[in-house]
């Protein structure tokens, strides 16, 4: 049966979606009551340690769909998952080294 979520385009736009929503429910599960959503951006981008949130949450985010799409063999979506977590590592290397 084909699937409509096999295909490249799908594929990148989760793999770009599932970092931000990770971040946002890291938020919610640890932080929640302790401050709001732009205290906690606030002392994200204070602390600096964006870079290093970005990449956590690429990384593990990005990993859980990417072999969820394997398991399911939507290789398409899997390499469009692939693609977005080669960006954001990009993105996260120009942070670290500030330009």
């Amino acid at each position: 049966m084909k699937s409509l979520i096999n295909n490249s385009y799908v594929g990148t736009i989760l793999g770009f979606i599932v970092p931000i929503l990770s971040i946002f429910i890291a938020y919610a599960v640890n932080f929640r009551d302790e401050m709001t959503v732009s205290q906690f951006i606030d002392s994200v981008l204070v602390l600096k340690i964006y870079a290093k949130m970005m990449a956590v949450a690429v990384y593990f985010g990005n990993v859980v769909c990417f072999f969820l799409f394997i398991k399911l063999d939507w290789l398409k979506a899997a390499r469009g998952v692939l693609l977005a977590t080669i960006v954001y590592s990009f993105i996260v290397l120009l942070f670290r080294v500030g330009l």
